[in-house]
Order: C-alpha cells, then sequence, then structure tokens
C-alpha cells in the first residue's frame, strides 16, 4: 500500500462501483435491406452490433471509453473504471523517460513486473508500434532477439501480447505548458493485467438486449442494443501500467 494512509486503503478496498447504461445505435434504409439479397442484412446488422458493443465496453474497462465529459453517451469512469488510470492501490504506474530505447522499455516492464500481485500470470495489452518495435529489436550481430511473439511474451513475462490499437491515443496532460515554462504529458505504453481480476457485472434484468422499430416518415429500420453493468479490479496490486513520460513545449515558442 505504499504511503497511503490506512483509512484511504480502507476506503479504496470497500468502495462500490454503480452501474450505467451502455448501448449502441444503428439505422437502415428499408432499400437496402430489400436490395441487398446476397444474405441476410439484418442478422448481419444484429451480430455487428453486439461486437461493437462488447467492444465498447472492452476499451472502458482498459483505457476508457475516449469520449468528453460532456457527451450523453460518455461511459463515466466511476462505473467502468479504466484499468490504466486506476487508483494505484490496484494499478501500479511505471513511468519511462521519453527518450527510453525499446530495449530500455523492455527492462522497464520486466524489473516493474516484480510488482504485480494479481493472479497468475498477466496479459501484456500494448500498441501495434511497441509490439513491433520489441519484436524488431536486434542483438550486435544483427540477430533478432525475440523470433516469435512467444518468445517476446515469455522475455516479458507475460502470458501473450494483446495488441490494443486505441492504446496509440491514450495520453495524460500531467503539468500544462505555458507560455514560459515546458509542460509534461504521459504516453500510455502498456498494462500487464489478468482480466479475471476485474469483474464486469450487470444488475438482474441489465444483461445484454436488443430492440428494433420501423420509422414510417424516413421509411428506416432503427436498431438499439444496450446492457446495464459495471467494472473495476477488484484485486491490489493486480495491474501494472506502462508510461512513456514526454516534454510538452511551452507556448511562447
Amino acid at each position: 500500500t505504499g504511503n497511503k494512509k490506512l483509512d484511504e486503503v480502507f476506503t479504496l478496498l470497500k468502495r462500490t462501483t454503480e452501474p450505467q447504461t451502455v448501448y449502441k445505435k444503428q439505422k437502415l434504409d428499408r432499400d437496402d435491406v430489400v436490395d441487398i439479397t446476397d444474405f441476410d442484412v439484418i442478422v448481419w446488422l444484429r451480430m455487428e452490433m453486439r461486437m461493437m458493443l462488447e467492444e465498447e465496453i472492452a476499451r472502458a474497462q482498459l483505457v476508457g471509453d475516449g469520449r468528453l465529459s460532456s457527451s450523453d453517451d460518455k461511459i463515466k469512469e466511476d462505473k467502468i473504471r479504466p484499468i490504466a488510470t486506476d487508483d494505484d492501490l490496484y494499478t501500479i504506474e511505471v513511468q519511462m523517460p521519453g527518450n527510453v530505447t525499446v530495449a530500455g522499455m523492455i527492462d522497464a516492464i520486466i524489473r516493474g513486473r516484480k510488482q504485480y500481485k494479481g493472479t497468475g500470470t498477466p496479459t501484456f495489452f500494448t500498441t501495434p508500434d511497441v509490439n513491433g518495435d520489441m519484436l524488431l529489436l536486434k542483438d550486435n550481430n544483427g540477430r533478432r532477439i525475440y523470433n516469435t511473439e512467444s518468445d517476446l511474451a515469455a522475455g516479458i513475462r507475460a502470458r501473450e501480447i494483446v495488441e490494443v490499437p486505441v492504446m496509440e491515443n491514450k495520453i495524460v496532460v500531467v503539468t500544462p505548458a505555458t507560455e514560459t515554462t515546458d509542460g509534461l504529458q504521459k504516453r500510455l505504453i502498456g498494462i500487464s493485467v489478468n482480466m479475471a481480476d476485474y469483474s464486469l457485472g450487470a444488475d438482474k434484468g441489465g444483461s445484454i438486449s436488443m430492440f428494433d422499430d420501423f420509422d414510417i416518415d424516413f421509411n428506416q429500420f432503427k436498431f438499439l442494443i444496450e446492457t446495464r453493468c459495471s467494472g473495476a479490479l477488484t484485486m491490489p496490486h493486480s495491474a501494472i501500467a506502462y508510461w512513456k513520460m514526454e516534454v510538452i513545449p511551452k507556448t511562447g515558442e
């Protein structure tokens, strides 16, 4: 628990997470439904909406949904708590310098791994660029150090590596830049976590449901898929978030 006060730790351990409705809407012109004869477009659309809803929830679990707080569709971060920015009682933060090399990045991941207290061996979630850079790392003779992704996963003490493209845009401003001073931001490099330590649940009646209707005025089929759920890490120190610290140039330059 580090330097946290005892009452803070108890409060965090006993925290409650209320559910929120998460939904996706779609519409389709009836003319298109009639014209598409090769396959059942309604069945395909329902499958696509289910997949997109699950992807939206998975993104909210890892890094948040990315929408502004003012958005009506925002998945609130106290309802489905993002692992990347969760309290340090649950998610350990490992910082790397902005000019870190690929080898230095791997060293930081391996050193940070000793702080992991979660269940079993974690999965390492990262961006395609970071994963590619680590796989292309070569020794002094020009030979690749990790021949396969499995070799790399074993090298950083992970069960597997999963690429998450939405991580590429996850940046948190620590100190804004001013006209006279540089600012500081952190860029997410990866997350080590076993998703078994993340509890995602729905109230009774809050399971995934699909609704459809026909709009006579616009000659359109309209669809809605929704669920009402909440989620959060439940085991202390069960995740590690790796960040690269970057300087924001002063605005006066």
